[in-house]
Order: structure tokens, then C-alpha cells, then sequence
């Protein structure tokens, strides 16, 4: 189980090593009985390597799942930060005439990534994920192919058959995520977007208890 704290600049870590500070956490669940382990992350941002240590705890409990502490911008599995993946995202939702590739280039130029650390098809499948979430808890419904009748209702469903690698097969992805992100982080300095984008996946837990991507 995951539970997530407001982190500091990634960037401003000592000797790129970003340690969790939940004190009073970590305090209640010691307290509680807990054993405190760490648990190791990597992730890639603004041209090296960060290694994140978050706090571990486990009561000893047969079967019990262990409670780690992570940073907002911390996804689990995934190899960058929550704001490189949703500022592509939201770029790429907003740019309707520019495809996939267009978007993860933009976010790597941001980041400081290669084009092999971030690619187009790494922007598909967390544009997959994030949609797939929306869908599931029934936000940012799409109204256009629903409303309009039989032929945007099969050109919609037409587009679910395919692949996720271009303009046109990702419209109702777009459309769902736009609806749900309407945020001007794109526009914003790098420092306010990222408070942006980590404060959405943050909220998201909250509110539903599950990661946004």
C-alpha cells in the first residue's frame, strides 16, 4: 500500500539521492508497532539519474502488505517523474493537429531527456493508463460520439479497435483527458507546472486511493 506526501524539488537532492522526510508518519506507525525497511526507486530527470529512498513498514503480519511513503511525483514502475508524463499528456491532448512524437520530443526537451530514455511510445501508454482510469470511475465522459448518434458512435468505437499511435486513433483519449486535466501548466515556468501536475496526481490519491498512472 502506498501512501503520498508532498515531496521537494526533486532536483534540489544532495548527490541526485532524495530521501523521504515524513516525520510524524513515521512516527505513528514506530509507535504503532510497525518495523521500519526503506524501499529504492530510479528515476531519470533533467539529464541524470536520481535514486529515491521511501520509508518502509511492516507489522510482521501474515500476508500483511507493507505501507510505503512516497513523494507526489513518484510512480511507482515508472521510470520518470508524475509532471514529465502529464505535461506530455496534457501537450499533447491540447495539440490536436501534432501527433505523439511532436509531444514527447517537447517533454524531453523540458525535462532534459534522450529520445531514447523518452519516447513516443512511452507517452501512448501513459495516455492509455490515465484514460483507462477516467474511464473507470466515470469522469471526463465523452459527449460528442454519445450524443451525436450512430456514425461519431462508430467512428469511436472504430477508434478503440485500433492502435494508440496516432492523430486520428487517439481522439477520445485526447478528449477524455483534456476534459479532465484543464490546467495551463503547458504555459506555466517549469517550477509552477510541476507544482501543478504532482498536486493533480496527488489529489487524485486522495480522492480515489489508487495512482493516477
Amino acid at each position: 500500500m502506498y501512501i503520498i506526501t508532498q515531496g521537494a524539488p526533486l532536483e534540489n537532492s544532495i548527490d541526485r539521492i532524495y530521501t523521504v522526510q515524513a516525520t510524524a508518519l513515521e512516527r505513528g506507525y514506530i509507535e504503532a508497532g510497525y518495523q521500519r525497511r526503506e524501499r529504492i526507486f530510479k528515476l531519470t530527470y533533467k539529464h541524470g539519474g536520481y535514486i529515491v529512498i521511501c520509508p518502509e513498514f511492516r507489522n510482521g503480519g501474515k500476508g500483511a502488505e507493507p505501507i510505503v511513503i512516497i513523494p507526489e511525483f513518484l510512480v511507482p514502475g515508472r521510470r520518470y517523474p508524475v509532471e514529465v508524463y502529464l505535461y506530455a499528456i496534457d501537450l499533447y491532448s491540447r495539440e490536436k493537429g501534432k501527433g505523439q512524437r511532436w509531444a514527447a520530443a517537447e517533454a524531453r526537451k523540458r525535462y532534459g531527456l534522450e529520445k531514447a530514455e523518452f519516447a513516443h511510445t512511452t507517452l501512448g501508454r501513459a495516455l492509455k493508463k490515465l484514460s483507462s482510469r477516467l474511464e473507470e470511475i466515470g469522469e471526463a465522459k465523452i459527449i460528442g460520439a454519445h450524443e451525436s448518434g450512430g456514425k461519431d458512435a462508430a467512428n469511436a468505437e472504430g477508434m478503440r479497435q485500433h492502435s494508440f499511435n496516432t492523430v486520428r486513433t487517439t481522439w477520445e483519449l485526447r478528449e477524455r483527458v483534456t476534459r479532465f486535466l484543464c490546467v495551463k501548466a503547458v504555459e506555466e515556468d517549469l517550477r509552477s507546472a510541476e507544482a501543478v501536475y504532482r498536486g493533480i496526481a496527488r489529489e487524485w490519491f486522495e480522492k480515489h486511493r489508487q495512482l493516477l498512472l
